[in-house]
């Protein structure tokens, strides 16, 4: 190698070492500033953290009420809620419940009827303390669904219990309510101060056993008759709970269960629990809690879907009518048959209560101010309604189930005029109206085929003596009940177009017996009949569906509920009913215990 090559080597080695150190050099550099910028931080002093601190909690602080109403805001305001979800399945054109995957899904936050009843009126409540000292005790009562009143929510010793017995025909798992022994024993004892016929006795025996089913079942029914609802309200929530506490562990999941999975055993215990549930639903709607009401319904045949001892089916209907759920009515008269009794052939679509409400949940669900265009009938409508017997009737116009509907139980069309008074009422005639649509009212409720009561329709299968006077009792206590829906001027304007364009049709060439005649033969396929016999209806009281309060005349009542035969007895001055040897007390009660009979009763 040259000397020439040993230089340039030598320079090159150099130029790389000055390189290295200068590299070194801004590496330390770097580090010594990053050093300082961490020790900067740490000797920070503790009275500036404390000031940022006390900062960061000012801006806390001022945050957290603001999102505290907020919360509030949006827990409290269910309508609210509700009003955004019909707004979009109207936007989506879906019903409100189609998302739902069965008729008897139970919105649990809707059977707090405390809460419903103080968006009525702030801060009032059904029974119990205020609403503030309900949310203290929020942890204590989260488990209860069915009652909303602490005052009640005691330990109790002597309990009920479910016991699994078998599978029904349906697929749904039977379960029976079962006292404990202590219970039992109670029960015998409870059975012998009711055959002595001391009233006074069994008061005596609810105070000493404030926990006992039947007892507070009788004394309720003696205050509810008397009008002290307050007291009423208060031992039905009493009796409720005690099942509730008793067999909610068995029931976790029931509410929320879209498809009915279980069903009771009717016996004594069960048929206690379910008459509770069915007063306290009355109750309900009474006050004014339709929302609470119409699921408090659903849970009482979602407990007893294939029996319906308390004629549910007459509830869920008349509830949703005055709860406004008109997607709501129509989705469940077409699933529930299919959902409970797995069963593609039958509906609820010509059951008398359900074909007449979703004909009027149909035409109330019009704008108020394009109803006037809603009562132009056409003879395609009456055409429409003497076939509409296929799969799917329900997806008629309101005319044509409204004009179906008369002509299959035109004697439910007198109970609703003799309850509404319709003859009392002068309706004006629509522009549309021809021929006899332009008579009065009551010159057209007095056509012949209205006298009509024979049903001998395929879809009702019919059976026996007992079927009928189960369809009778439906008949007589739908118009009775769902009335306060049927009084509107413009409902009153839509019969009387229905009713007229039926008589112009008979007046003309339509045979109507024939009609009658083809109804009752099957057709080859069957679509929409009716899975049970009504015969389990024929022992409904038609004033316990009543919107008219049951009160004992107190003056007459010797006269009027025990027999016209004995003499009436006036009251003495300062009497006492609570003691029973004055008498009053044995008579009223007399009226409710299950052994004396009341040939006066109601059927």
């Amino acid at each position: 190698m040259s000397s020439r090559q040993m230089k340039k080597l030598q320079k090159q080695q150099q130029q790389q070492q000055v390189d290295d150190e200068t590299v070194q050099q801004i590496y330390q550099e770097e580090m010594n500033l990053k050093s300082k910028n961490v020790f900067n931080k740490l000797i920070v002093s503790d009275s500036e953290e404390e000031e940022q601190d006390k900062k960061e909690e000012v801006v806390k602080q001022q945050e957290e009420p603001q999102q505290t109403q907020k919360q509030k805001e949006v827990d409290d305001d269910l309508e609210f809620l509700e009003n955004q979800i019909q707004q979009q399945s109207q936007q989506q054109n879906l019903p409100e419940y189609q998302d739902r995957e069965g008729p008897l899904f139970i919105f649990v936050k809707k059977l707090n009827y405390n809460k419903e009843l103080s968006h009525h009126f702030k801060g009032t409540k059904l029974t119990g303390t205020s609403t503030q000292q309900q949310k203290l005790k929020a942890k204590r009562i989260k488990n209860y669904v069915l009652t909303y009143n602490d005052e009640n929510y005691f330990p109790i010793q002597d309990k009920f219990e479910l016991v699994q017995t078998i599978i029904n025909d349906q697929g749904l798992q039977l379960y029976r309510i079962e006292a404990s022994k202590s219970y039992e024993t109670l029960q015998q004892e409870y059975t012998g101060v009711k055959n002595s016929f001391n009233p006074q006795a069994i008061f005596d025996f609810m105070q000493q056993h404030p926990f006992h089913a039947e007892a507070i079942y009788d004394v309720s029914e003696y205050f509810r008759l008397k009008a002290d609802y307050k007291q009423a309200n208060l031992l039905l929530e009493r009796l409720i709970y005690i099942y509730e506490e008793a067999c909610g562990y068995k029931l976790k999941g029931f509410y929320e269960d879209p498809t009915p999975r279980i069903e009771l055993e009717l016996n004594n215990y069960s048929k206690t629990f379910l008459m509770a549930l069915f007063k306290f639903t009355d109750v309900l709607g009474k006050k004014g809690c339709y929302k609470a009401a119409l699921e408090f319904s659903k849970v009482i045949l979602k407990l007893c879907p294939t029996q319906d001892p308390t004629c549910a089916l007459l509830l869920i209907d008349y509830h949703c009518l005055l709860n406004y759920s008109f997607d709501f009515l129509q989705f469940f008269t077409k699933t529930f048959v299919l959902d409970v009794y797995k069963s593609k052939k039958g509906s609820l679509a010509f059951m008398p209560n359900y074909l007449y409400n979703t004909a009027i949940a149909k035409f109330l669900s019009e704008p108020e101010n394009q109803r006037e265009k809603e009562l132009y009938y056409t003879q395609k409508d009456f055409d429409d309604a003497i076939v509409n017997f296929g799969q799917f009737p329900l997806d008629s116009n309101h005319r044509v189930l409204l004009i179906q509907a008369i002509l299959l139980y035109p004697s439910a069309l007198l109970q609703l005029s003799n309850a509404c008074e319709y003859t009392k009422q002068n309706v004006p005639n629509h522009k549309s109206f021809v021929e006899n649509q332009r008579k009065p009212l009551k010159e057209l409720l007095t056509e012949a085929f209205l006298q009509r009561e024979t049903y001998l329709y395929w879809f009702l299968s019919l059976e026996s003596e007992e079927d009928q006077l189960g369809l009778k009792k439906i008949l007589e206590i739908f118009p009775e009940r769902c009335k306060i829906t049927w009084k509107q001027p413009d409902v009153l304007q839509w019969i009387k177009g229905a009713l007229g364009l039926i008589v112009n049709n008979i007046q003309k060439e339509f045979d109507l017996n024939s009609f009658y005649e083809n109804l009752a033969v099957a057709p080859q396929e069957i679509y929409n009949e009716i899975p049970f016999q009504f015969r389990r209806y024929k022992e409904l009281l038609k004033n316990h569906f009543s919107d008219q309060s049951e009160r004992l005349d107190v003056n007459n009542i010797f006269a009027e509920n025990i027999g016209a035969g004995q003499e009436q007895q006036q009251m003495p001055q300062n009497f006492n009913p609570l003691q029973a040897n004055q008498g009053l007390l044995g008579a009223l009660l007399g009226t409710l215990l299950p052994w004396v009979h009341n040939p006066n009763a109601q059927q």
